[in-house]
């Protein structure tokens, strides 16, 4: 099976180069997405809300990229650093994916790779 990678970019703060989406077959893996837009630029330092929405516009852009759209995705794990943004952070969550309701995980962590990060979003679609 071939993989496509796509949106390879350098890792900032750590060595080496990634990519936000690898397609492999009808499978489509996405890098955690965060309140920071697909060009690098902060979203709302110190809103989960507005970040959680920022990562959920960045799962549908990559998703549609890949050929697919929001319902395509399959699972999401959500990563916030406070358990008081879970309510927000989910809300946002459920605009976006509604009824197509994914397989999700929700974890609270001690903090993320860049101090402004309050939400990390990872997501897996899998394509018609």
């Amino acid at each position: 099976m071939t993989h496509q990678r796509l949106r390879k970019q350098n890792a900032t703060n750590a060595p080496g180069q990634y990519s936000r989406i690898v397609i492999a077959g009808k499978t489509v893996y996405m890098a955690g997405q965060t309140g920071f837009g697909l060009d690098g630029e902060p979203a709302a330092p110190g809103d989960p809300a507005t970040q959680a929405r920022q990562a959920c516009e960045n799962i549908k852009t990559l998703v549609e990229e890949a050929g697919g759209d929001l319902s395509c995705v399959v699972k999401l794990t959500t990563y916030i650093t406070d358990r008081a943004y879970r309510v927000p952070v989910y809300e946002i969550i459920a605009e976006y994916f509604g009824d197509h309701a994914p397989a999700s995980t929700g974890l609270i962590i001690d903090g993320m790779a860049h101090p402004d990060m309050l939400v990390e979003i990872e997501a897996t679609a899998v394509l018609p």
